[in-house]
């Protein structure tokens, strides 16, 4: 099915099956579908177009001779502590130029401008909303629309992994570009997603009674994983040489997860799909948003990662701009990333660009071992990232997914009244 208002997808063409359950009032029938919820003023009236047709692998088999089929399309009103938190940013998209639709296959809506009101009170600090991004894989295959959420703050400067040659998937001294296992990846998630990262990828690696982690060449790679996740002081990223790992501590015991966090939230399938070095296909943000969807990657680089907390894509900082003054913000996206310094009227009008002189970003270069992408002043994306040695510190942006049934109960979305969320 999928369900459009004034031409635009409110719903991306999906199975009903993946569509969360909802009790409807009808006798005949027990269970439904929830499709989407919309705002409707007093006095007025809304037009949706519902389209409904069999999927693709339906065979004759299945469709015995005479069947019928019925359905029923029931519409009720809510108050709105009770609307999904995905629903009510599209139902406030209908009149907020602060949202748009990236015009992607997935069409997602986002937070646009210098200064939207998307903040959320989520950990007990501010974090705000990227957007509502469909299609997003819990890891088993079934995608569901999801609040995509990145911290309003930085938790400090590190390297995104500094193991040198030699160490774990690292081939020179400057670090590894593989997330899979990158420490930064293993201070951000819990021990099973991390370890189950390893397995999807044949990392042969283990854990010793100290909290070492330990590659198959019996070396230290980093030490007690998820410190920000399991909110403990633990390591930070540091060096990783052949006979040792340079602890680093670090102390999240006070800004890490809260248990009652991660219940708003779920792990999901991140993309590591890297954009080509090539320049025939421009760097622009609709190029880069299919190539961190492919599976260009780094030889023994992996395209995916299931967990719960990771960075946002480049296309995630492009896809943020609104544009401004002689530059639309259509101009802004047909902009290449690398010439976005010359192009002040679509960084200023970005907030992603605001929240730091300098970030990482989770894609990694596809023509070297070492390099990473990510935003730096004035606003081009790193040209020699590394992901460690001197000069690899950037600031680190948590982004994790609220679960699909979330809602937002109350705010305005401003930074003095936030939204609140509840599940």
């Amino acid at each position: 099915a999928t369900l459009l208002y004034n031409n635009q997808k409110i719903i991306e063409p999906n199975n009903l099956n993946n569509l969360l359950d909802r009790e409807t009032t009808s006798k005949d029938y027990n269970l439904g579908k929830h499709l989407t919820t919309v705002r409707i003023n007093a006095n007025s009236n809304k037009t949706l177009n519902l389209k409904i047709w069999l999927d693709e692998n339906t065979s004759f088999n299945d469709l015995k001779e005479n069947n019928t089929f019925e359905s029923k399309i029931e519409i009720g009103s809510i108050k709105r502590e009770n609307i999904l938190a995905s629903d009510y940013v599209r139902i406030i998209s209908e009149e907020n130029n602060q949202l748009a639709y990236d015009e992607t296959i997935d069409n997602n809506l986002r937070y646009i401008g210098a200064t939207p009101d998307n903040y959320v009170d989520f950990n007990g600090e501010k974090w705000r909303i990227i957007g509502v991004m469909n299609n997003i894989d819990d890891g088993t295959g079934k995608k569901e629309s999801r609040i995509k959420l990145i911290r309003a703050n930085s938790l400090g400067s590190f390297y995104w992994d500094y193991k040198q040659n030699g160490v774990g998937s690292s081939t020179y001294d400057k670090g590894s570009n593989d997330w899979s296992d990158s420490q930064l990846m293993m201070m951000l998630n819990p021990i099973d997603i991390v370890k189950d990262g390893w397995k999807a990828t044949g990392k042969n690696y283990t854990i010793d009674n100290e909290g070492y982690v330990i590659d198959n060449k019996n070396q230290k790679i980093y030490r007690e994983i998820g410190s920000y996740f399991n909110r403990t002081s633990g390591f930070k990223p540091a060096q990783a040489t052949t006979t040792n790992f340079t602890e680093e501590s670090v102390d999240f015991s006070s800004n890490g997860l809260k248990n009652e966090s991660k219940n708003l939230i779920n792990k999901v399938k991140f993309n590591l799909g890297a954009f080509p070095r090539n320049k025939s296909i421009p760097a622009i943000a609709s190029n880069y948003y299919e190539a961190e969807r492919s599976t260009n990657v780094f030889p023994n680089r992996p395209a995916t990662w299931i967990g719960y907390v990771g960075l946002m894509y480049l296309s995630d900082f492009s896809y943020a701009t609104s544009g401004g003054g002689s530059l639309s913000r259509k101009n802004c996206l047909l902009t290449e990333i690398d010439d976005l310094s010359n192009n002040t009227e679509c960084l200023d009008s970005n907030w992603l660009y605001t929240l730091s002189t300098s970030l990482w970003s989770i894609t990694h270069r596809s023509d070297h071992q070492t390099r990473v992408e990510g935003i730096k002043a004035p606003g081009t994306r790193f040209t020699y990232g590394d992901a460690g040695g001197p000069g690899g510190l950037s600031y680190v942006f948590p982004v994790t997914y609220l679960k699909s049934d979330v809602l937002i109960t109350s705010g305005e979305g401003t930074k003095n009244n936030s939204f609140k969320l509840a599940i």
